[in-house]
């Protein structure tokens, strides 16, 4: 799937946000991004295979985090 760039004004809170998460879970803001997006406009079927790996990994990563803060 071809990628087109794009520029956004993100706030700095939701960027500190953003910025955290992908250190804890070791993605790529590209990778939150574009599956954020995918969700929000319910087009996750459009994903390729990797990113779709690549989230479900995403998301295992952030539960065993929040299991080893309890």
């Amino acid at each position: 799937m071809a990628k087109s760039p794009i520029a956004v004004r993100i706030p700095r809170p939701i960027m500190d946000k953003l910025n955290s998460y992908v250190e804890h879970t070791g993605t790529t803001k590209t990778e939150v991004i574009v599956g954020a997006l995918a969700k929000y406009l319910d087009c996750t079927q459009d994903l390729s295979i990797p990113k779709r790996v690549a989230e479900v990994e995403r998301r295992m990563a952030e539960l065993e985090r929040l299991l080893k803060t309890k």
